[in-house]
């Protein structure tokens, strides 16, 4: 099996902060393919980042190793670590940016990077990324245990999930959590699956949560009263108007058609949205 190493940074491409890491990767493990996620995770936007992990991990390869560098505490006494999810594996800082992953997945284990070994000669209290986290991504994608990185930890450090509640009324509250390139919102509410006219609610955050309402029925009310029904695509509203849906991983989201939702509806992260059949 081709040894597979899926980067995400906030090292943005103007540098040669990811590239120089890419090549420490190739040095150890010239045979390694490697992904880049993205490098346009905000600066130091730790929560940002361990939302995307959680976004695509489903669609990672079986084995592929998550190489994760968002690190504002770079060179503090926040732990480099490697974890062991079962179908994939991580590296990177112990500062909650592996933590949304673990609303699917178990922890098998969990090292402290220590050996001298697997990290680059002299490592900079500035630059983990590449001289602990790529050398350790890369001897893992050579075949090597987590035990030969470092001793063994009993934990990572994990953010709070995001707001999501289902209130004695009936209705879902929510918060914006990120927003993409296009304006678009996505919301704490989900996964949501329509069947039969109505929607389902399974919890994505590992919290148990399960509701049901109807579809047709059903209206997302933003923090400033605005109410938008529910559509399926953005085609179902006329161009320049705002619409809710259910977004490709099964979040709700809020999007204007061919337009910024964030910019013209004044919406932002961590803004309440609640979801509701009917008026409510």
């Amino acid at each position: 099996m081709i040894p597979t190493i899926a980067i995400l940074t906030d090292f943005g491409t103007n540098d040669t902060y990811a590239g120089v890491m890419k090549a420490v990767i190739l040095k150890i493990q010239p045979d390694a393919q490697i992904i880049d996620l993205t490098h346009a995770i905000p600066r130091g936007d730790i929560r940002a980042g361990a939302f995307e992990l959680w976004r695509v991990a489903a669609y990672l390869p079986p084995g592929c190793i998550i190489l994760g560098v968002v690190d504002p505490g770079v060179g503090t006494e926040r732990q480099p670590i490697a974890l062991d999810l079962g179908d994939v594996k991580a590296v990177g800082p112990d500062n909650g940016l592996f933590s949304y992953l673990l609303f699917e997945h178990q922890i098998q284990g969990v090292a402290r990077l220590e050996a001298p070994e697997f990290r680059l000669l002299a490592a900079s209290g500035t630059f983990h990324g590449r001289d602990i986290f790529a050398p350790a991504a890369a001897h893992l994608a050579c075949g090597r245990e987590l035990q030969d990185l470092g001793p063994s930890l009993s934990g990572i450090k994990k953010l709070a999930a995001p707001e999501l509640s289902v209130h004695p009324d009936g209705s879902i509250s929510g918060e914006i959590i990120h927003r993409d390139h296009f304006g678009n919102l996505v919301t704490s509410i989900g996964r949501l699956s329509e069947a039969s006219g109505r929607i389902k609610l399974k919890d994505w955050t590992g919290g148990g949560v399960t509701h049901e309402l109807g579809f047709g029925s059903s209206r997302v009310i933003l923090a400033d009263g605005t109410r938008l029904s529910l559509a399926r695509t953005f085609s179902d509203v006329p161009v320049g108007q705002a619409l809710a849906y259910t977004g490709s991983v099964g979040l709700l989201e809020i999007a204007v058609n061919q337009g910024d939702a964030s910019q013209m509806l004044g919406l932002t992260i961590g803004d309440t949205v609640l979801l509701n059949d009917g008026e409510g």
